[in-house]
């Protein structure tokens, strides 16, 4: 990946008393295409799956979606045509739209996961996005995850999320100053003390919504996982374990979904279960949620942990790679149409 030029520093950190307006999100009662999404990552030019995901989600009747721009693809060459592909063909969508992966060339340590050198390079890009992009959308989500490692490596250059409260408090100043709907990237796991870091920091004052992630009976059943069965107590517990903490704010799932990879049996199998979480989901007391994702990764891809480090990595769509539904595909489908 190249790098860019060191970006101008114009911003500056906001008050931290500052307290963002109240949430606009629909009611739990509202239809279900007014609060339920579908969270889709498009990888950097590939053109003949950003042209698939649309025709599925046209056929899926889907208004909501969450996808991502990614910093460090942003300085690639070909980024500007590939990103204004993506938005063009996005039109129809009313986009949560992403942003995280610092540029290697000016992360510490060159990781994308680990925090830019200087932070406020984080809100110029953020601002950047807004005028190049601004039109397309009216929510942004300052990062993805980080209190996840493999997402922000806090244990080596963050301990305390310091730098991570004080880069995306100063984005999200910004974002709002342009008018734009500001979500604290989704929490894996979901953690009240770390969104209370976030509260003293001063980051949360500037969000509108708070966004969190779970996978209920995912994973690797013999390993202690936060949302293993046998530590689930349904959504209304997740939500409000948070909605607490939160200020008032909305709290949107922005990530959830089940793969429809048996372990044990190492093949697909679980595709009536992925329907079931799906039926779950759907039911989850948040103002909106995101099914992660619409189509399974590619098995020519690597994902976050590694290349087919896990398999459940690569089945998590409604969709397979090679374009068979899942039933869950068809469920969706109908649900939305009610």
């Amino acid at each position: 990946m190249t790098g860019n030029t060191e970006t101008s520093g114009m911003h500056a950190a906001p008050p931290p008393a500052m307290r963002s307006p109240s949430p606009r999100h629909p009611s739990a009662g509202a239809p279900l295409r007014e609060r339920f999404g579908i969270c889709q990552w498009f990888h950097f030019q590939d053109h003949a799956t950003l042209q698939r995901g649309v025709e599925l989600l046209h056929e899926l009747g889907i208004r909501h979606l969450r996808t991502g721009i990614s910093w460090a693809d942003h300085h690639r060459p070909g980024a500007r045509c590939w990103y204004d592909a993506v938005f063009d063909a996005l039109r129809d969508f009313d986009l949560l739209v992403s942003i995280w992966h610092t540029p290697p060339s000016l992360s510490e340590g060159g990781h994308c996961a680990s925090p830019p050198r200087r932070l406020l390079d984080f809100a110029d890009f953020t601002d950047q996005v807004i005028s190049d992009y601004g039109e397309c959308f009216s929510t942004l989500e300052l990062w993805n995850e980080p209190n996840n490692r493999f997402k922000w490596l806090f244990d080596t250059f963050d301990p305390q999320w310091r730098k991570f409260g004080e880069m995306v408090g100063c984005a999200a100043y910004w974002a709002k100053q342009r008018g734009m709907r500001t979500v604290l990237g989704g929490m894996m796991p979901v953690d009240p003390h770390w969104l209370g870091l976030m509260e003293r920091y001063g980051a949360l004052a500037q969000m509108d919504v708070v966004g969190i992630h779970g996978f209920p009976g995912m994973w690797w059943p013999d390993l202690p996982n936060w949302d293993w069965h046998s530590h689930w107590s349904g959504w209304g517990n997740k939500v409000g374990s948070i909605a607490g903490v939160a200020g008032g704010r909305a709290v949107w799932i922005t990530e959830t979904g089940f793969a429809t990879w048996d372990l044990a049996a190492a093949h697909p199998a679980k595709s009536k279960q992925q329907e079931l979480m799906l039926l779950e989901a759907i039911e989850a007391p948040a103002a909106r949620t995101y099914w992660y994702s619409l189509i399974d990764l590619s098995p020519e891809r690597e994902a976050i942990e590694g290349f087919h480090v896990d398999e459940n990595e690569y089945h998590l769509g409604l969709v397979t790679h090679d374009g068979k539904k899942k039933p869950a595909f068809h469920t969706l489908r109908a649900a939305l149409a009610l």
